[in-house]
This record gives C-alpha cells, structure tokens and sequence, in this order.
C-alpha cells in the first residue's frame, strides 16, 4: 500500500472519503451554530470534490451532475438533520456511524453506475436497489427538516418538491443510465415532485406528527419512483403495482390512526 493518497485504490480513496466527510460532520456539532449552516455548505462542495476524486474513471458529459446528486444531497440532508438531534455523544456516534456507512455506499453505488453507462455489469440491479433505498432515507430525512422548521404551507411544497424533483431525475437515469436526460424522465419526475409538493402542502394542515408526516411523504415517493422504475424496465405487473400500493395504503393508515384529531 502506497502513502501517497492519490494512488489508493478505488475501495480506499471511497473509504478515506467516508473518514473525512465524518470527520466534518462531527465538527459541525462543536463549533459555534452561527458557522453551522456554512459548515454544511463546506461540506457539501467538499463532498462534490472528494467524489470527483474517488470516482476518477472516464466521468463524461451529464455524468458530472447525475452521479453527484445522491452523494451531495445524503451529505447535506444528514447535516442539516444533525442539528435537530441531542447534543450528546453517543448520538453523534450513532450519526457518524450511519453517515459514514451511507456515504460508502453511496460511492459503491455510484461507481457501479459509472462504469455500467459504459458496459454491463451484474451487480447494476443491487446498485439500483440501494441507491434507491438512499434516495428513501434522504427524503425522509429533508421531509423531517423542512416540517420541523415549522415554515408557511406553501413552503413546505417550494422546500420539498425540488428535492424530490431532483432525486426522481436520479432514480429514474439509473435504470437505463443513458448519455443524456431524455423527456420522458423530466415528465415523469415533474409530475413525481408535484405529488409530493402538493402532500407536503396537504400535512401542512394536517394534525400529524413530524416522524409521521415524513413516512408518509417518503412511502408516497417509493411507490410513485418504484411503479415508475419498474415501467421503465418493463417490468409492471399487476402484482407489482399492488405491492407499491399496499406500502403506500399501510402507511396512510398509520398517519391517520397516529394523528390527533381535535
């Protein structure tokens, strides 16, 4: 193993990666709040780089955004979620831990698509499927955000249907990971990002936990992004819509018989 970082592996520049943007994010518990917010910001460019460097493999054309998004938005979803937990050790480390084991994943992930743009790969199907788990956790985190700053109805669907527009575009280039974002993605994201704009602006009146409010809005965005997905692989069964369906059903049935009424 050579010293020089630049001549690690791909596997140990992913991992020398995941330790610095943890590294960060612990710092951004101790230093003064006022700096908070530009430390998530830092973070969030420094996360941009880190990945040009630890993908470093024939990054080309609308490649440079696509490959990105996830690993820039989980980074700055996890920040900015770390504000609104206890100020105490073992939840920092619990953070830490869980950041640091998305962020490689994510860099797994995304270099499985990198390298499939260009030939088939096997493990393309499980990238797919994680990625798309990340995308869940990263909108439930931004749903837990944007409801607990407690802004206007209005910009609760301004905060969060760009971020789900965003994510939608991800999840549904990653199926056929083609050289360009076609309009059939951007249809099929816009009316995505709607739907979770127009809930997002529906709980805003709705007497509902925080916790609640975002299942519900994450549940929505699995079934919209999944019966999606699965159109795009030529997939959709009947039994398969009605799988989305269900999750989507159980958990409104959990928002309802959570809130309280009156």
């Amino acid at each position: 193993m050579t010293s020089y970082p630049f001549l690690l592996d791909k596997r140990q520049r992913f991992a020398v990666q995941s330790i610095i943007l943890t590294a960060g994010l612990l710092v951004t518990q101790l230093i003064w709040q006022d700096y908070r917010f530009i430390m998530v910001g830092i973070l969030s460019v420094l996360t941009y780089i880190l990945t040009i460097w630890s993908l470093s493999y024939d990054i080309k054309g609308i490649e440079w955004i696509l490959l990105f998004i996830l690993p820039v938005c989980f980074t700055a979803a996890v920040s900015l979620f770390y504000f609104l937990l206890p100020s105490r050790w073992f939840t920092r480390l619990v953070t830490g831990s869980f950041f640091a084991i998305g962020t490689y994943a994510i860099l797994l992930v995304e270099n499985i698509y990198n390298v499939a743009a260009e030939r088939s790969i096997q493990l393309l199907r499980a990238a797919q499927s994680v990625g798309l788990l990340i995308t869940l956790a990263v909108i439930f985190l931004a749903s837990s955000i944007v409801f607990s700053i407690r802004v206007l109805f209005w910009q609760n669907l301004l905060f969060l249907a760009p971020i789900a527009f965003i994510l939608t575009i991800h999840a549904l280039w990653s199926i056929n990971l083609e050289d360009h974002i076609t309009e059939r993605l951007i249809l099929y994201s816009g009316i995505v990002s709607l739907g979770v704009g127009e809930l997002a602006f529906v709980l805003s009146f709705w007497p509902i936990q925080i916790s609640t409010a975002a299942l519900f809005i994450t549940a929505s965005f699995y079934a919209a992004v999944g019966i999606i997905q699965q159109h795009l692989l030529e997939r959709l069964f009947r039994n398969t819509i009605r799988e989305y369906i269900i999750a989507f059903i159980f958990t409104l049935a959990i928002a309802i018989l959570t809130t309280k009424w009156g």
